[in-house]
């Protein structure tokens, strides 16, 4: 240390200031390299934890869900087995009702008569609430009335629902049709047979009918499985429910077995659709005045009414 201290006394005050500076650099250094190796350890480690944290949710969700879709797969299982048993023939036309509304799936009776269920109970139930919270002045005959009401309504509100689903693919199909009878000419005046063309007109209509475009992917699966066309086409007149589609099929199998030309005979049945989709818009505009009819008698004409004897009530009364 004398050494030293001798050293630094011989070299002078000129040189006391650089060598503070550069160990202070060194001294710095020494101790902000730790925190910064440090720091980047603890920054991985963090989103290592975070990343493993996200995935554990990720695994706990889809494993909840997989859980709920058991117990509400075994709960529609149930169901549809119960009421198979009890009606089989009422559990075939709901099978057919709900592929008709676009519910292809085979749980879909089940999920229905679950939905059915569980909307009479709840129901029954907010009515039964309603009674206790507001009917205290109402008779136990009224407030059981009003129970069995709403349970009834709740029972049956799912199975209008599916009619009038129902009705609005019916209508997105014979919307549809006429369109998919013009790409069948095009493609059968272009050379391709019966199988390609509904294969690529059922692609050509996905954007536009997308319910007809899956119905007819159905149809091109079941050429391909090896099912005859004319069973495919009654399967397909069954889901879509139009006599449009039977028609179809007995023109295909008419014009196979006679040999006549397939282009024509497609055209002259689109344009006899066209006609009869134009006939079903003037018969709704003919039918357009008698329905107005009634709105117009209930709200219009008492204001009418009103407007004309009123003056007339005041100037006698006045007299």
């Amino acid at each position: 240390m004398e050494a030293f201290a001798s050293l630094l006394d011989a070299s002078g005050p000129s040189y006391l200031v650089p060598l503070a500076l550069v160990l202070l650099i060194l001294g710095g250094g020494a101790l902000a390299w730790p925190l910064l190796t440090g720091g980047e350890a603890r920054a991985d480690m963090k989103r290592r934890l975070k990343v493993g944290a996200a995935d554990r949710a990720v695994r706990e969700s889809a494993q909840s869900r997989r859980n709920a879709d058991a117990v509400r797969e075994r709960a529609a299982r149930t169901a549809q087995d119960f009421y198979a048993k009890s009606d089989p023939e009422n559990v075939a036309r709901l099978r057919l009702k709900l592929i008709q509304a676009g519910y292809l799936d085979p749980g879909a009776v089940g999920t229905f008569f679950l939905i059915r269920f569980v909307a009479f109970a709840g129901c029954g139930a907010g009515a039964f609430l309603v009674v206790m919270l507001f009917g205290g002045d109402a008779s136990a005959m009224t407030r059981w009335i009003f129970i069995g009401m709403l349970a009834a309504a709740g029972y049956f509100v799912p199975g209008i629902g599916l009619s009038r689903m129902v009705s609005a693919r019916m209508r997105e199909y014979r919307n549809g049709f006429p369109d998919f009878m013009d790409l069948m000419i095009v493609c059968s005046d272009a050379g391709m047979s019966m199988e390609a063309s509904i294969e690529r007109v059922s692609r050509e209509l996905q954007l536009t009918y997308p319910a007809l475009a899956q119905n007819l992917q159905l149809v091109s699966i079941e050429l391909r499985a090896g099912r005859g066309l004319d069973d495919a086409l009654k399967s397909l007149a069954d889901r879509l429910n139009l006599e449009e589609v039977r028609s179809f099929a007995t023109l295909l199998q008419q014009s196979r077995e006679l040999g006549t030309s397939l282009s024509g005979a497609l055209r002259v049945f689109s344009d006899e659709m066209r006609h009869k989709r134009m006939s079903l818009a003037e018969e709704k505009a003919h039918a357009l005045p008698a329905k107005m009819s009634v709105p117009v008698t209930v709200c219009i004409l008492p204001v009418v009414m009103m407007v004309a004897i009123i003056p007339v009530i005041v100037k006698m009364t006045a007299e």
